[in-house]
């Protein structure tokens, strides 16, 4: 009987520690899951507290409007010259409790040839701090297809829809005061003529010369700016013509740079060097025989009619240009995320 205790005894001293182990592996075993769910919560917190602040910045007037929009523009003007935009600034109220990084990095990189947007947030969840950064396509597609001459019956299929829509966007919402125009720029915004006549008066002048049929003498603009910023809208049921030069004048060639929106045809009867963006809406561009143009930027029009225009060489698109001048009008700048990841 005694041995029989002793053997018990003896089972009781090697079971007990297992026992304990296991019980002490248990609750270590739990101890860390616990801290591996809270790490995986907190990561997980933080991380989309990251990406809150991308979301707004790309999606809240108060941060597109007021703060991403207009620096991007500012950056796209000053080209080439041109500095990385300062970092956008989260409001309090919009930031989690206990964090306090409220700055947004804005980085304008090249790739492909053309600029990509990034935004890079970091959170600070319950000490974990987070960078997310988001890649965002930045411009209008139909921009960056390196085609200098923009027509809808003939760009690519996959652009007409786009290109029609864009069209219509521009024509409701183009408007001389709501694009921050610098004072060096000239403006014109016009619905009440039929015939306008862009010339040089003479080395230092360009005029405007505009009238309709019921006037009796035109109406006449003169300004010495190099770069304008000219819409022309439609009157009437007759249709608009807006002449770059008169055949009755000294022919000299016409330089500027710049924005020309037209709801009408477009008419090159001067040598014309130009860079940057000239639009015909609902009319034709038309470039008249023996005249030498050097245009560098991109042309959009849907209504071509002689196909020839197309192939023109001395119509240059140039991205630079586009990029510069594109900021004036609605629909350029259209931000498209395509990736956001964790660093």
């Amino acid at each position: 009987m005694k041995a029989r205790e002793g053997f018990i005894s003896i089972i009781c001293l090697i079971v007990m520690p297992v026992l304990m182990i296991m019980i002490l592996y248990l609750e270590h075993t739990t101890r860390l899951g616990r801290l591996i769910l809270r790490s995986t919560e907190n990561n997980i917190q933080s991380y989309y507290s990251a990406e809150g602040k991308i979301y707004m910045t790309l999606h809240e007037d108060k941060y597109y409007s007021d703060q991403l929009y207009p620096a991007l523009v500012e950056y796209f003007r000053a080209l080439p010259f041109s500095k990385q935009p300062k970092d956008i600034t989260i409001n309090r109220e919009d930031l989690k409790l206990g964090d306090e990084l409220d700055k947004v990095r804005v980085i304008l990189v090249d790739k492909d040839n053309k600029k990509e947007l990034q935004l890079v947030a970091k959170s600070n969840f319950n000490g974990l701090i987070t960078t997310v950064t988001s890649y965002i396509e930045l411009i209008n597609e139909i921009f960056e297809a390196e085609n200098p001459i923009l027509d809808v019956s003939s760009i690519e299929n996959r652009y007409k829809e786009d290109l029609i829509d864009l069209l219509l966007k521009i024509s409701k919402d183009i408007n001389i005061n709501n694009c921050n125009k610098p004072e060096n720029i000239y403006g014109m915004e016009s619905s009440n003529f039929n015939h306008i006549i862009l010339d040089k008066k003479d080395n230092t002048y360009f005029e405007i010369i505009s009238f309709r049929e019921s006037m009796t003498l035109p109406y006449i603009e003169t300004f010495n700016n190099k770069e304008v910023f000219i819409i022309i809208r439609e009157f009437g049921e007759n249709p608009v013509n807006f002449y770059i030069g008169n055949f009755n004048t000294p022919k000299e060639t016409i330089k500027l740079s710049g924005l020309i929106y037209i709801e009408g045809n477009i008419t090159i009867s001067k040598d014309f060097e130009f860079t940057g963006i000239i639009i015909a809406r609902n009319g034709e561009i038309k470039i008249d025989e023996n005249i030498r143009t050097n245009i560098k930027g991109i042309m959009i029009t849907n209504n071509i009619i002689n196909n020839d225009f197309i192939e023109r060489d001395d119509i240059i698109y140039s991205r630079h240009s586009v990029y510069k001048y594109g900021t004036y009008l609605p629909g350029f700048i259209e931000p498209k995320l395509y990736l956001i990841k964790s660093d």
